[in-house]
């Protein structure tokens, strides 16, 4: 995965001598035609002798840059929809780059980089996003809570849901103009990342290694979804990858055909346990009425999206509608590690 956070354009670098600017043009290239490329070993160049990011002033797209060994042609903001919303990994096919993004994926033709033009921006939320192409097969990962099968921008508050979506989505982009959504494998935790690969011994299909790292989803979602301990549970979907057998002749027919526990027996380094400053958080924050549990070997604060889903789930559970009440608060922090631990 590239994860580019909080990058919210895109910038087009060609490897050349060693240069500094600042700030960045918004469009296009000051100096006209992309310029040829004189790249160098490191080796033989000289490293600047102060840092040149020191002192930069932050912005959005005013921020200052600066830029060693590569030149800049051209920055051209994401259209609307991917703006403000974290990028997170670059495809190719042809003259075309595909941007993946929270919110979806974007598809740039780079035929001129210094005015890249965008084709495609096919709004369909669900982190991570992280894109691959094989041939004429788009594979994009989806790990988030929220994402939809339908590639609504609604989200998914439920707790158990048949509209969610994690695991590995699968266009076709014959006509790359227009991406046609084929099909879809479910995963139990959905695909933070993935990777493409091919058995030389096998022409007829390509195959996907799903990686997540959210949590198990609800058996009731996805049957044979559980999570735990090894040691405790041996069908446990933790420490585990997915593989995915893909047909060429029929992608719509790919299905998970092996799930490897290459994680299995690993043996836990050294842990130093939290610092001062980190339990002087934790305290505050039970003091200050936050719903704390422990995750992964420390007390850490439940906030946010996750907060939210466990009180709708509440809600739910009780046959309520609406917000969360007072007493739907005190369920939840009665039983919270409960919830957290399965």
């Amino acid at each position: 995965m590239k994860y580019l956070q909080w990058v919210l354009f895109s910038g087009i670098l060609l490897m050349t001598g060693c240069m500094a600017q600042k700030p960045a043009t918004q469009s296009g290239a000051a100096d006209g035609d992309v310029p040829e490329s004189t790249m160098q070993p490191l080796t033989e160049i000289a490293k600047p002798e102060v840092d040149p990011r020191e002192g930069l002033v932050a912005g959005l797209f005013d921020a200052e840059e600066t830029i060693w060994n590569l030149k800049k042609v051209s920055t051209t903001i994401s259209p609307e929809d991917f703006i403000g919303t974290t990028n997170t990994d670059l495809a190719f096919k042809d003259n075309y780059v595909i941007q993946g993004n929270y919110n979806g994926f974007v598809v740039w033709d780079m035929t001129d980089p210094v005015n890249p033009e965008v084709v495609v921006d096919f709004v369909c939320p669900a982190s991570q996003s992280d894109v691959s192409v094989y041939g004429d097969l788009l594979f994009v990962s989806g790990e988030g809570l929220g994402g939809r099968l339908d590639c609504g921008t609604d989200g998914v508050e439920d707790r158990v849901s048949e509209d969610r979506l994690r695991g590995i989505r699968i266009f076709d982009i014959s006509d790359i103009t227009n991406p046609l959504y084929i099909s879809n494998v479910q995963t139990c935790r959905g695909s933070h990342t993935h990777s493409v690969l091919v058995d030389p011994a096998d022409e007829e299909n390509v195959y996907v290694y799903v990686s997540g790292s959210a949590p198990v989803r609800p058996e009731e979602e996805l049957p044979g979804c559980t999570s735990g301990q090894t040691d405790e549970n041996p069908e446990t979907a933790m420490f585990r990858i997915e593989v995915i057998q893909v047909p060429l002749a029929n992608p719509a027919a790919a299905a998970i055909v092996n799930s490897p526990r290459i994680f299995e027996g690993l043996v836990a380094p050294p842990q130093h346990g939290p610092t001062r400053a980190e339990r002087d958080a934790i305290r505050k924050a039970k003091e200050e009425g936050a719903y704390v549990a422990y995750v992964w070997g420390q007390d850490r604060v439940i906030s946010g999206r996750r907060l939210r889903n466990l009180l709708n789930q509440v809600v739910q559970e009780r046959g309520g509608e609406g917000a969360p009440t007072a007493a739907d608060s005190l369920v939840l922090r009665e039983n919270l590690q409960a919830r957290i631990d399965a």
